[in-house]
Formats: C-alpha cells, sequence, structure tokens
C-alpha cells in the first residue's frame, strides 16, 4: 500500500514539473513577450549609443541595461502573470538581459 502510495505522489510530482516547463515553453512563443523584447532592444540601443557619445563602450555597456531596467520587469511581470516558478521565471529574464547585451556590444562596435 505504502509502495502504491509513493508512486501515486511521484507520479503527480512529475506531472506537476512537466506542466510547469511546457508552461514555460509555450510562454516563450508569444507575440506579447516578442513585443516586450523588442521594445527593450530598443530602448537599450538607444541607451547605450546615447551613452556612448558621453561616455566610453564600458559605460555604455553597463548602464544602458539599467536604464531600461523597467522594460525588463515587464517581462518578469509576463511571467509571474503565467504561474512560472520563480527560479525558472528568473533564468529566462537573465536569458533575456544577455541576449540584450551582446546585441548591444554588437550595435556599439558597428557605431565606433
Amino acid at each position: 500500500m505504502k509502495l502504491i502510495v509513493t508512486i501515486m505522489i511521484g507520479l503527480v510530482a512529475f506531472k506537476s514539473a512537466a506542466n510547469q516547463n511546457s508552461n514555460a515553453s509555450n510562454s516563450l512563443n508569444t507575440p506579447e513577450l516578442t513585443k516586450i523584447k523588442k521594445h527593450y532592444e530598443t530602448c537599450v540601443f538607444e541607451k547605450g549609443k546615447l551613452i556612448l557619445k558621453n561616455a566610453n563602450f564600458r559605460d555604455a555597456m553597463e548602464f544602458a541595461p539599467l536604464a531600461c531596467r523597467k522594460e525588463l520587469l515587464q517581462a518578469k511581470k509576463y511571467f509571474l502573470d503565467r504561474s512560472i516558478k520563480i527560479e525558472v521565471l528568473d533564468q529566462l529574464v537573465d536569458s533575456i538581459e544577455e541576449g540584450i547585451k551582446i546585441d548591444l556590444a554588437n550595435e556599439l562596435i558597428a557605431t565606433l
């Protein structure tokens, strides 16, 4: 009897984890998230170019993403609204931020 209960609890936990991963992957390909990421990218590029005019490359790379933190928090809110685990949510938001930082470096190098 204990074995059956243990197996049932394991199956429920496995199904819950699978649903969580499914929710995360389904939330990544929506037009709403694409719009949020594009808005964040545009803001970071504009701020980066503006900072680069008045400071150096390192400052532009460091402060442009910080200047657009509000837009990045919109992505976090988007994921929170979809009931994604906090650990997964933080990884997704960090991934968005790192991707934009890489693109920012390429964008700023092109303007030099």
